[in-house]
């Protein structure tokens, strides 16, 4: 019986000793779509998938799809060089959300201090946004 595209991305998984959930965070990828390219409900996923698992874990399109060549061409990659990389990654988006939040908040604050003067030096408060 020919190895379908699914029981290779499962080959892969298991190679490299990680859950499902796990290989699809690296790939950006839903626990669930994992589950369906290996269980067969996903025939064919889509090319952009395909290209992420073969660059994160060393393997190639071509045995993705068609099992030619050899699994890790390149040998075992080591996957906490990309952990690394992915945890920098989201450091980096969230002090910038963070950061945007809070110039927001400063803002904000700013304009109710502004009210606040207002109310207390007895004029009209401005309630508008800036």
């Amino acid at each position: 019986m020919e190895k379908t595209i699914g029981l290779r991305i499962k080959e892969l998984r298991t190679h490299y000793n990680i859950g499902i959930k796990e290989f699809g965070m690296r790939c950006d990828l839903s626990h669930v779509a994992v589950f369906h390219f290996e269980n067969g409900r996903t025939i064919r996923p889509h090319k952009a998938s395909l290209q992420r698992i073969a660059n994160i874990y060393g393997t190639t399109i071509e045995w993705l799809l068609y099992g030619s060549g050899d699994m890790l061409p390149n040998g075992k990659r080591d996957l906490t060089h990309e952990t690394n990389n992915f945890d920098a990654f989201w450091k980096d988006e969230a002090y910038s959300e963070i950061k945007s939040k809070n110039i927001l908040l400063e803002k904000e604050v700013d304009r109710l201090w502004q009210m606040v003067s207002h109310f207390t030096s007895g004029e009209k408060p401005n309630f508008q946004k800036s």
